[in-house]
C-alpha cells in the first residue's frame, strides 16, 4: 500500500472522531483552564510574530522546527538548539511544545537566544498540520525522542521538509505498538530522512522495528549519536555552585541532609511520606524535597503529607526553617534542585508508569534510586546500576533501605561525580553530532 493510500484511509477513519477532538480541546481550554494560545495552536494557529521572527533573516537562512513536547524533552532541545546555532550560525530555530508547562519552561531557552520563537504544536490532523507548516515554513523538522505524528510528517515531507527523529528513544510499549500497527509505522518511517538514536540499545530496537514492519531498507537511516541530555560536560564547579545557591533558596543549611524525590505520581507520594518518617527517625535533621510530576497536584499532595503528620512548606512560600518537607510548586527548577540533594529518587517507577529521566540527578553529581517499573528508561537504569551511580529498589522497604545506605556513606556520595563522568563519556558531543548531520543534509538539499 502506498503512503498516499495509507494517508487517505487513515484520515477517513479519523473523520468520525473530529467532534470528540473538538470537544476535548474545548474541555482543555475551559474545563482545565489551558491557555488560549494552546487552544489555537492545537488547530494549527501559529502567531504571525513567530513567522516574522523565523523569516526575518531572509531566504538564505534555513528554518529549523524543533519539537519537544514538554519539560523532559526540552532537556534535549536546548543543547540541540545551541549546537545547531554553532554549526549553522545563520539558521533560525522555532521550538514547539504541547503543554502549557512546556511553554513556560521554554521561555528561558527563548530568553537566552538559543531559539528564535516558541509556539504550540498542532493536533495530528491534515488541515491543522498544513496550516502550521504554511506559517513556519521550515527547511528541517526535528522530533525529540518519541514525538512521531503520521499526518504531520506526511504533510512536512510533501512540502520538501527534511524530517528527523532526534535523541530517539524506543520504550517497551512503543516497540509493541509498532509491531501491532505495521502499516502506520511504514507510513511514518517512510517520511523520515533519518533516525538519530540516543544509544545502541534504542538503535537496535528501531532496526528490529523496521525489519518487522517490512521496511528493512530504512535500517540504513538509523544512527547512534549518543544521548543529547547527557552530552554536556559534568562540571563539578557548576554543580557545587548550584548546590550552594539552591540550599540558600530552600533554607537547607549545608550540614543538613536533603532527600530529593522528583517526578512522583499518585500512589508514590504516600510511600515516600512513610519512607521519610522512617529515615528521619534514624537520621535527625533529614529534610525531604518532593516534586510531583504534575504541578496541578500540589494541593492534593500537600494534604496527603499533612495527613501523615508531616510539616510541609511550599517552595514558593517564605522560609520558616522548621518544616520537614519542601513541596516544589514551581516549574522548570527540579533539574537544578537535584544538585542541592544528597540522595535522589525519581518517580513513575514504584507504580506502573514506565519511569522518568533517572539521569538528571546523576548529571548533578547525586546518586539516584528508582522503582522496578522502568520500561521507558531501561537503558538509563542499566547504565546507573552498572556504573554504581545508584540503583533500582523493588518496593517501599527497599527504598528506605537503599536511601539509608547512601545517606550514611558520605565517602561513597563524594566519589559519584567522577564515576558519572566516566560512565557518560560516550555521550559527549551528541548534540554536535546531530547538528553535523542536519548541516550536511541542508547543504546537499541546497545543491540539488
Amino acid at each position: 500500500m502506498s503512503t498516499a493510500t495509507t494517508s487517505r484511509l487513515f484520515n477517513l477513519a479519523l473523520l468520525p472522531f473530529y467532534p470528540l477532538l473538538g470537544a476535548y480541546t474545548l474541555w482543555r481550554r475551559y474545563g482545565q483552564k489551558k491557555s488560549a494560545a494552546s487552544f489555537a495552536g492545537q488547530w494549527g494557529g501559529v502567531p504571525s510574530e513567530v513567522r516574522a521572527k523565523l523569516q526575518e533573516a531572509g531566504k538564505n537562512a534555513p528554518v529549523i522546527w524543533l519539537h519537544a513536547v514538554s519539560v523532559g524533552e526540552q532537556m534535549a532541545a536546548r543543547p540541540l538548539a545551541q549546537a545547531l546555532k554553532a554549526e549553522i550560525p545563520h539558521c533560525r530555530i522555532g521550538l514547539s511544545v504541547t503543554t502549557d508547562t512546556g511553554f513556560q519552561t521554554a521561555q528561558s531557552t527563548l530568553a537566552a537566544g538559543d531559539v528564535d520563537a516558541i509556539f504550540y504544536f498542532p493536533l495530528d490532523l491534515p488541515f491543522a498540520a498544513k496550516r502550521a507548516l504554511r506559517v513556519v515554513q521550515p527547511d528541517v523538522f526535528l522530533a525529540v525522542e518519541t514525538e512521531l505524528w503520521p499526518n504531520f510528517l506526511h504533510a512536512a515531507r510533501a512540502q520538501g521538509v527534511l524530517c528527523y527523529l532526534v535523541n530517539g528513544r524506543v520504550s517497551d510499549n512503543l516497540a509493541k505498538r509498532a509491531v501491532k500497527t505495521p502499516w502506520l509505522w511504514r507510513w511514518m518511517v517512510a517520511n523520515l530522512n533519518g533516525m538519530l538514536m540516543r544509544g545502541e540499545f534504542d538503535a537496535a530496537r528501531m532496526r528490529e522495528i523496521v525489519e518487522k514492519i517490512g521496511l528493512p531498507e530504512a535500517a540504513s537511516r538509523i544512527q547512534t549519536v549518543g544521548d543529547v541530555k547527557l552530552g554536556g560536560s559534568q562540571d563539578a564547579a557548576a554543580n557545587a555552585a548550584l548546590r550552594t545557591r539552591w540550599r540558600e533558596i530552600l533554607g537547607v543549611p549545608e550540614g543538613e541532609l536533603l532527600w530529593v524525590c522528583g517526578s512522583t505520581h499518585p500512589g508514590e507520594e504516600e510511600m515516600i511520606g512513610r519512607a521519610y518518617k522512617e529515615l528521619a527517625a534514624s537520621c535527625p535533621g533529614l529534610k525531604l524535597l518532593l516534586a510531583p510530576r504534575h504541578i496541578e497536584r500540589v494541593a492534593e499532595v500537600e494534604e496527603l503529607l499533612v495527613g501523615q503528620g508531616l510539616t510541609v512548606r511550599r517552595r514558593s512560600m517564605a522560609q520558616s526553617g522548621g518544616e520537614q518537607v519542601i513541596l516544589l510548586d514551581t516549574v522548570g527548577e527540579l533539574s537544578e534542585i537535584y544538585a542541592a540533594g544528597d540522595v535522589a529518587f525519581v518517580g513513575g517507577s514504584l507504580i506502573q508508569r514506565g519511569g522518568h529521566n533517572v539521569l538528571e540527578p546523576v548529571l548533578r553529581g547525586v546518586p539516584v534510586l528508582f522503582g522496578p517499573h522502568m520500561a521507558n528508561f531501561r537503558a538509563h537504569a542499566e547504565l546507573i546500576e552498572k556504573a554504581s551511580l545508584g540503583g533500582g529498589v523493588p518496593d517501599e522497604a527497599g527504598l528506605v533501605q537503599q536511601t539509608g545506605i547512601w545517606l550514611e556513606d558520605e565517602s561513597r556520595r563524594a566519589a559519584l561525580p567522577q564515576l558519572a563522568r566516566v560512565a557518560l563519556a560516550q555521550h559527549q558531543g551528541a548534540a554536535a553530532r546531530v547538528a553535523a548531520v542536519v548541516a550536511k543534509e541542508l547543504k546537499f538539499k541546497a545543491t540539488n
